[in-house]
């Protein structure tokens, strides 16, 4: 079946715009018919078009859409495919144990059941080991290897409501110690406060091991990285740096009192 560049985006879900941009760029070229100024797209140009659509839900950008429409062969496209199936049942999985948190919450609320506090964490765990690959664990790997990546993963998949509770106090403690030491950047005690603050939110997240050069480096991360400086730098202007400074300071400090 031949589908007019109108007919295909409202099958599509996309403008017709969108359609001749794709044409114009060389994309997803329509067939012309001769003698008209009709353009149409056959079946070949439909499984196209599924492809770039489903390449872009993956985060690809239309640059690499078209190398890998040309370069990358018919397997490989189907095993990236599968993977990206498998990916979004993990993600469908862990959106029904949220709703289903978030229900269970409502009931608890309205008196009809009781939840346990294992209940009440429940899915959020696996939202948060989501996060964080999404957003950091090419980064990790990269850096620090993947049984770092692995040992972080677990100790989040193993936390209890206490150590939630505990990894976020240490968090928040951290953010208003540096906040503090900001106006008073000398002040020793404070310094060293900080230090261990996140050298034992580390050792948390770390499950249960801490290697002082892995955190010599994080913290240049955390300034160089726009990401992690975004983070501290929302609470005040230079906390990133800051918590950088101390962090390395007390380390050689360490080092050389050895």
């Amino acid at each position: 079946m031949a589908y007019k560049i109108s007919e295909l985006a409202k099958l599509a879900g996309i403008s017709s715009r969108t359609l001749r941009y794709y044409d114009e760029i060389g994309l997803l070229k329509a067939i012309r018919i001769k003698d008209s100024n009709y353009r149409v797209y056959t079946e070949k140009e439909v499984n196209k078009l599924q492809h770039i659509l489903i390449l872009k839900t993956m985060g690809f950008d239309l640059e690499s859409i078209e190398i890998m429409l040309k370069d990358i062969n018919e397997s490989k496209r189907l095993k990236m495919l599968e993977n990206h199936l498998n990916s979004l049942h993990s993600k469908k999985n862990q959106i029904e144990t949220i709703i289903h948190n978030v229900e269970t919450t409502i009931r608890s609320m309205k008196g009809e059941v009781a939840m346990n506090d294992n209940d009440k964490f429940e899915g959020l765990k696996d939202q948060m080991i989501t996060e964080n690959e999404t957003n950091y664990k090419d980064e990790v790997i990269n850096r620090w290897g993947i049984d770092a990546y692995e040992a972080s993963k677990k100790a989040f998949k193993n936390f209890s409501k206490g150590d939630f509770d505990e990894f976020n106090k240490l968090a928040s403690n951290l953010i208003e110690i540096l906040i503090v030491l900001k106006n008073d950047s000398s002040h020793k005690e404070l310094r060293k406060k900080a230090f261990v603050t996140h050298k034992e939110w580390l050792t948390m997240a770390w499950n249960g091991k801490y290697d002082s050069e892995a955190h010599f480096n994080l913290v240049d991360m955390y300034v160089n990285d726009p990401r992690f400086k975004k983070y501290y730098d929302q609470h005040g202007v230079g906390l990133a740096e800051l918590l950088k400074e101390v962090v390395q300071e007390e380390i050689i400090l360490n080092i050389k009192q050895k």
